[in-house]
């Protein structure tokens, strides 16, 4: 896996494992609270269907909504801040702009 020059030349940011990564960490957080929040005291066995079920729960939640911000995301174009517009432009808002037609 990676040989192909179009997975070499994805970036951090393009690639699966930002998404996963962070997913699984935060999974790994919610089981661990559910687990000892279900658990209800040291008297009481482990719950660890709780926490199972909080992991995976959170797991498919934090890569869905990873997944629909990354979608959603896009960059925006050069002459977007070059004043070609009433006050587009932030570094000089009360000069006129270069190009008007």
């Amino acid at each position: 896996m990676g040989n192909t020059p179009a997975e070499q030349s994805k970036s951090w940011k393009q690639s699966i494992k930002a998404p996963l990564s962070f997913s699984l960490v935060m999974a790994i957080i919610a089981g661990v609270v559910a687990t000892i929040a279900g658990t209800g005291g040291t008297d009481n066995p482990w719950r660890l269907d709780i926490g199972l079920v909080a992991f995976g729960v959170t797991f498919v939640a934090c890569l869905l909504v990873i997944s629909v911000m990354t979608m959603a995301g896009k960059e925006n174009p050069e002459d977007l801040g070059t004043g070609s517009g009433v006050n587009k432009s932030s570094i000089t808002p009360d000069s006129k702009p270069k190009n008007q037609h």
